[in-house]
C-alpha cells in the first residue's frame, strides 16, 4: 500500500515539475544555472607538500589562528595563511575578505592575495592583485 501511495507521490512531484518548466518557458524565466564545480581544496593530506611547508604549517598553527593552504595563481607556490579565529567567527559577513601580502619564492614581485573565507574557513573566491607600498 505504502509503495502505491510513494510511486503516485512521486507522479505528482514530476507532474508539478514539468508544468513548472513549461510556466518558466512561456515566461522567458532562465533555469537555474548549476553550481560552479569546486576545485580540489589544498589540504595537509594533499600529496606533494614538502616538509619546510607542512613544519611552517606547524609552526604557525596555534589555538587562536587557523593556517589556511591557498595556491598562489601569480608565484604558483602553496602559501600557509594564519588567519586569528576570531576575525572570521566574529564577523557578521557570511564570506569574510582577508588580504594577505607576500613576495615570490625570489624575494621579488610582492602582491597580495586576497582570500573570501565562510565561517568553516572555506575558501570560496580568491584574487591576486598588485602590491604599491608609500615609502614615505
Amino acid at each position: 500500500m505504502n509503495d502505491i501511495k510513494n510511486v503516485k507521490s512521486e507522479k505528482i512531484k514530476e507532474d508539478l515539475k514539468d508544468k513548472r518548466e513549461k510556466e518558466n518557458i512561456d515566461l522567458n524565466i532562465p533555469a537555474v544555472p548549476e553550481a560552479p564545480k569546486k576545485k580540489d581544496r589544498i589540504s595537509l593530506d594533499s600529496p606533494g607538500l614538502s616538509t619546510d611547508l607542512l613544519s611552517k604549517i606547524k609552526k604557525l598553527e596555534q589555538k587562536n589562528i587557523k593556517v589556511v593552504l591557498v595556491k598562489c595563481e601569480r608565484c604558483m607556490e602553496v602559501i600557509p595563511v594564519p588567519i586569528t579565529k576570531n576575525i572570521i567567527k566574529e564577523s557578521e559577513l557570511p564570506v569574510v575578505p582577508i588580504s594577505f601580502v607576500h613576495k615570490n619564492p625570489k624575494r621579488k614581485d610582492i602582491h597580495c592575495i586576497t582570500l573570501h573565507l565562510d565561517h568553516d574557513f572555506d575558501i570560496r573566491r580568491q584574487r591576486i592583485s598588485d602590491v604599491i607600498l608609500d615609502l614615505d
